[in-house]
């Protein structure tokens, strides 16, 4: 693929992250997406056979991005453990923000493989990183496990539940991230809370996110 032809993958890409974002995946067509960039539809099915694959083209955009941002934090000698912790959670929920179509796309998408096939792609990636970070806790004396890498994939793997099938109309869904902040304190020993942070810093944006997600899964 010469270097023009990936600049106009891009711009496709681009193009349907903002229309996406503004009505919604359901909402956007491929006339709308081709419109935009100014091209015929030839060119859209060229690199894209469906709709659907240029949603996980942003998906796997958005895990190399935050890849990327995740092995900064790990490498950063300035910051704590628990200060690299709350970074990635922060990180990852604002890569996030502005995607509440990726949410109620993927908690409504028949096929429940193609949400494990992004969930095990997410875990595979973060695993090791986060890893690193509850070692650097321990040596540290924040974090106190003889596990860490088992108790972050029980953690991430422990997530998915919190978007199945009835995850984003579940009134108690942010109680439940909380609780869940609550009991990975405890996996990890720590000596004071940390995660709650968080949350407390994030609640409104939080529940902002979670109405726009509700709204798109309503819409679908």
């Amino acid at each position: 693929m010469t270097s023009g032809e990936v600049s106009k993958k891009e711009e496709l890409v681009d193009a349907a992250e903002r229309q996406f974002s503004e009505k919604g995946y359901s909402n956007t067509s491929v006339d709308d997406i081709c419109d935009e960039v100014g091209v015929a539809h030839g060119l859209f099915y060229y690199y894209f056979e469906t709709k659907e694959e240029i949603i996980e083209a942003i998906t796997n955009r958005m895990i190399h991005e935050l890849e990327n941002i995740l092995a900064e934090i790990v490498g950063d000698t300035d910051l704590r453990a628990d200060e690299k912790f709350l970074r990635f959670m922060s990180t990852a929920f604002q890569s996030k923000r502005e995607k509440p179509y990726m949410v109620s796309y993927y908690n409504k998408e028949n096929d429940p493989k193609v949400y494990y096939q992004l969930f095990n792609k997410t875990v595979g990636m973060t695993t090791p990183y986060l890893t690193e970070i509850v070692e650097q806790g321990i040596k540290e004396g924040i974090f106190n496990t003889e596990y860490p890498e088992q108790t972050i994939r029980f953690w991430l793997n422990g997530r998915m539940f919190f978007m199945n099938e009835d995850g984003l109309l579940n009134e108690g869904l942010l109680d439940d991230l909380k609780a869940e902040a609550f009991m990975l304190e405890r996996l990890l020993g720590t000596k004071k809370p940390f995660l709650s942070e968080f949350y407390d810093r994030y609640d409104d944006e939080i529940y902002e996110f979670i109405e726009k997600a509700r709204r798109g899964d309503r819409d679908e």
